[in-house]
């Protein structure tokens, strides 16, 4: 499952968890605020750290990273989507970026 940066945006204004899943360095040179992040290589064991009972949206650079980590997601009975266009696209359409390591909100 995918979602625009229109429904992401529904999606995280019901409440949704955002996922980070990119490496560290770049995570460091940009993100979403208030993003949980858990690189991709790790996912399989810190997946429960993700706040239970609510969807996931899960973004990476362009998409392909998110796609699969929102399947593994899904495979464990996790509601969770992919944003298409991953950060990229989520920045040219205004939605607001942070600079720095910041883990999240977690």
């Amino acid at each position: 499952m995918e979602l625009d940066v229109d429904r992401a945006r529904s999606w995280i204004g019901r409440g949704a968890t955002l996922l980070d899943v990119r490496d560290p360095k770049e995570r460091a040179a940009r993100h979403i605020p208030n993003s949980f992040w858990i690189p991709v290589t790790e996912l399989s064991r810190r997946w429960r750290e993700l706040p239970a009972g609510v969807p996931v949206v899960v973004y990476c650079s362009a998409g392909s990273r998110s796609f699969r980590a929102s399947k593994y997601l899904r495979e464990r009975g996790r509601a969770a989507a992919a944003l298409v266009g991953g950060l990229s696209a989520w920045a040219a359409s205004g939605e607001p970026v942070e600079v720095g390591s910041q883990s999240g909100p977690n």
